[in-house]
């Protein structure tokens, strides 16, 4: 993702991963994703052939393999194009991460739901089921998780790693694991899939410091014991940490330009960057106070009002308003 909102994406493409509208196998290149063209994304996640981004306003799209239901659109139809997950619909979705054949989505209020493959447990939901559309882990409910972190890479000899999910609940300083726990991934011995969260005794510092520091990020990892891998588990991040990828107005930010008569390259640069991006100019004007997360196809999320405080404002100096 660019600081001025456009989606690149390169590689294989067998399932339409790459959400750019072709079938061809392979692109080399990086190309643009012209469906979310204007969407202020917050984050994008790839899984094993499928990918899922979320805009500002906890909008879901995916794109990609769809064999077991791991885009949550109810079908197991493939898309090589970004389509809204209209089952995630003003569900706040702040995260999102991205399995082999599943998806894991993360509520701002710490829910968590999980769609696709099942067959190993990940899902968390007592069964072996897969799942077409999203459905919370009602093991999980009321647990506020902060993190979540699906397992999607492959190991030589065997792709187990590839099905459990990881997640993290601060409160009580815990990782709950559930999915395949073959070949020593649990650090007991357990059965080998564990169909619901249940908790680890994580063998690592978990960062408690950081918790004085709302900006800090700790990485940590959880040692997989016999096949020596480790699982990044990112902690102690605040909601904002996930959306500042693009580029969005500040209040201070345009007070700086205001206040400068002569307007100089630096801040023409900052004002070309927002202003030709309408990606930019939607992340820039939402809705506050969570307003933003009802956005739909009636509902555009955008404040009008803040559009014309900041006209009214920003032609107080008309060098920097006849570049807007």
């Amino acid at each position: 993702v660019c600081e001025g909102g456009e989606l690149f994406t390169w590689g294989e493409n067998t399932h339409g991963q790459l959400g750019v509208g072709s079938q061809t196998t392979l692109i080399p290149k990086p190309q643009l994703v012209e469906r979310l063209k204007g969407i202020p994304l917050a984050q994008i996640a790839a899984g094993g052939a499928h990918s899922t981004t979320v805009s500002l306003s906890g909008a879901v799209y995916s794109w990609g393999k769809n064999s077991f239901g791991q885009l949550g659109l109810g079908d197991t139809k493939d898309r090589d194009c970004p389509t809204y997950v209209e089952a995630l619909e003003h569900w706040k979705t702040v995260f999102i991460s991205c399995g082999a054949d599943h998806t894991a989505v993360l509520s701002k209020e710490g829910l968590v739901c999980t769609f696709g493959a099942g067959g190993s447990g990940q899902l968390g939901h007592n069964s072996t089921r897969n799942e077409l559309l999203p459905r919370v882990v009602a093991e999980l409910w009321g647990a506020r998780v902060s993190h979540i972190a699906c397992g999607r890479w492959e190991v030589p000899v065997t792709c187990l790693l590839r099905q459990h999910t990881l997640v993290y609940v601060p409160s009580l300083d815990k990782f709950y694991f559930f999915g395949s726990g073959d070949e020593g991934q649990l650090e007991d011995e357990r059965k080998p899939n564990q169909l619901i969260p249940l908790p680890i005794n994580s063998p690592v510092n978990t960062g408690k410091s950081c918790q004085s520091n709302d900006h800090c990020r700790c990485i940590q990892y959880v040692f997989v014991s016999s096949m020596e891998i480790f699982v990044n588990v990112f902690m102690y991040f605040t909601q904002s940490s996930y959306l500042n990828g693009i580029a969005t107005l500040e209040d201070k930010e345009v007070d700086a330009w205001i206040s400068n008569s002569k307007c100089p390259e630096s801040i023409k640069k900052n004002i070309r960057l927002i202003f030709s991006s309408e990606a930019c100019i939607n992340g820039s004007f939402l809705d506050k106070r969570d307003k933003h997360f009802k956005t739909s196809k009636e509902v555009s999320g955008v404040d009008m009002r803040e559009v014309k405080r900041f006209y009214k404002k920003i032609s107080k100096n008309q060098t920097a308003y006849q570049e807007v």
